[in-house]
């Protein structure tokens, strides 16, 4: 674990766990189905609808506009924060992410305290022991990151967005989509454990759902570290140094599995992904299905102290690291080689 903390520490530590993947996990993802759906209508179609901005750096933009925030008249608040970024950092870039929070506020009805509902777009909080996606489960939610790229899939067939999502058109359904389908294919993104407070895994599902037992997908799980030293360590200091927690840890993309490395070989593996029975808007409950044994996999062999005010220290199991990386490039691999199934369904002419 020691070794693991080290490699990860500055990456993860100061990373919002609301990026999944990080930035470049996402443009990975770009990346890769790019060149999958390369010389198709739907490459067409995919550069009429995006213009100027390509697919990988579109892939960030659901993320992005987390920066918009409602108790600040609806202002950019995170301008030159994230590289990533900057490509929507101009007036009218701003002006859409905007307008798109503004449809994706409140019209899903949250409950008291819940998240704006776009920001729900990007999860489930499915319990671990669960094997299917179905509605009513725990974390399963008319607005979860399922439904939002049905949603999204819809408004590219041509159809009205359907509630409670408020896509304006195929441009801002494609920019969604882009996005989740990654975040669907980060197993905590998907799964999670629920802990009582001797942190004992419990069923919500079968015991009720106590809100005191809820792990945020893990991002209440901290990984116990010290501060980092050094220059590195005392700017990170500065900024607000914690430590990493699970969810922060599956996110960061290390450079082996960054855009830059995506090459023959790895566009192969893509190629040779099964195609997704059934129809096309059953897809992504069936990817959430598998992300949540991926979860069931990441979870495995953790174990967990008594919660300590709101978090739960967490152990990881030797191994832990090359399990992750395999993971991870599997996961990746599979949101590209979907993706660029769904865009070339819905483009297919």
């Amino acid at each position: 674990m020691r070794r693991l903390c080290a490699a990860l520490l500055l990456s993860c530590s100061l990373t919002p766990a609301v990026h999944a993947w990080s930035g470049q996990g996402h443009q990975t993802i770009g990346t890769l189905t790019t060149q999958l759906i390369a010389g198709t209508p739907a490459a067409a179609r995919v550069t009429q609808l995006l213009g100027d901005v390509t697919l990988a750096q579109v892939s960030v933009w659901a993320d992005c506009a987390r920066g918009i925030d409602p108790a600040r008249d609806f202002d950019y608040t995170t301008r030159g924060r994230y590289a990533e970024c900057a490509p929507f950092e101009t007036e009218a870039g701003i002006a859409e992410l905007r307008a798109f929070v503004q449809r994706n506020l409140r019209q899903c009805n949250p409950a008291p305290g819940a998240e704006d509902c776009h920001r729900g777009y990007h999860y489930a909080n499915l319990a671990y022991q669960r094997t299917r996606y179905q509605p009513g489960i725990t974390g399963a939610r008319p607005d979860d990151i399922v439904g939002a790229a049905v949603a999204a899939i819809r408004v590219l067939q041509g159809e009205p967005s359907p509630a409670p999502f408020g896509f304006a058109s195929p441009r801002e359904a494609l920019l969604v989509l882009a996005h989740v389908v990654g975040d669907l294919h980060q197993p905590l993104h998907v799964g999670s454990v629920y802990l009582d407070a001797q942190g004992q895994p419990v069923d919500p599902d079968e015991t009720g759902l106590e809100r005191a037992t809820f792990t945020r997908g893990s991002n209440q799980l901290v990984i116990p570290a010290r501060p980092p030293t050094g220059a590195a360590g005392l700017a990170a200091v500065a900024a607000g140094w914690r430590m990493p927690n699970l969810h922060s840890v599956w996110d960061n993309v290390p450079a082996t599995l960054a855009s830059e490395g995506v090459d023959a070989p790895w566009l192969g593996a893509a190629r040779q992904v099964e195609p997704t029975a059934g129809t096309l808007t059953s897809w992504p409950a069936q990817w959430a299905e598998q992300s949540l044994a991926q979860a069931r996999a990441a979870l495995a062999g953790l174990s967990y102290g008594p919660r300590q005010g709101e978090v739960w220290p967490t152990t990881l199991p030797a191994g832990y690291e090359e399990r992750m990386a395999e993971i991870k490039r599997r996961q990746l691999t599979l949101a590209a080689a979907r993706l660029a199934a769904v865009l070339r369904a819905v483009f297919a002419n």
